[in-house]
């Protein structure tokens, strides 16, 4: 018996079919593209000269002012700078201060402690940052043993 040639076994695949996978191989392309791709990294002399804008009106890398010293905050918990004092916000707050969290809170402090007494934000994404970056810098200093004069 003769197939008629319209049968499934002489049809080439359907376009539906065609298209899906056409899709689905971009799709994963894509992903391989974008899965590997490294995050946006911060320019931390370009930090320092904001911090030296934005910030030193109230922090400092080494002593308390309006704000908390900053040297050591990342990795640091928060309301943790001992004889500062914290307001209520940042006491309940209860993290510890990463890249992600640094990026939340100075993209907007309020929402992330609403009270606390921080009144400024950084709203540019490219400024966190650089920011961050340079505040990544402000590592703890080590413990000499030796005491100054």
């Amino acid at each position: 018996m003769q197939r008629h040639p319209s049968s499934f076994a002489h049809r080439a695949t359907p376009p539906s079919i065609g298209r899906a996978l056409a899709c689905l191989t971009l799709t994963c392309l894509t992903w391989l593209g974008t899965a590997h791709a490294a995050p946006p990294k911060g320019d931390a002399s370009r930090g320092q000269t904001l911090y030296g804008q934005q910030c030193m009106a109230c922090h400092a890398a080494d002593i308390s002012l309006a704000g908390p010293l900053h040297r050591g905050v990342v990795g640091r918990p928060s309301a943790s700078v001992p004889d500062y004092p914290y307001s209520p916000a940042l006491q309940r707050l209860k993290l510890t201060w990463t890249e992600r969290t640094l990026d939340t809170w100075l993209r907007d402090p309020n929402r992330m402690a609403p009270g606390n007494r921080m009144g400024f934000a950084v709203s540019s994404a490219q400024d966190r940052l650089d920011l961050i970056a340079y505040l990544k810098t402000l590592q703890p200093q080590a413990a000499t043993g030796s005491s100054k004069p």
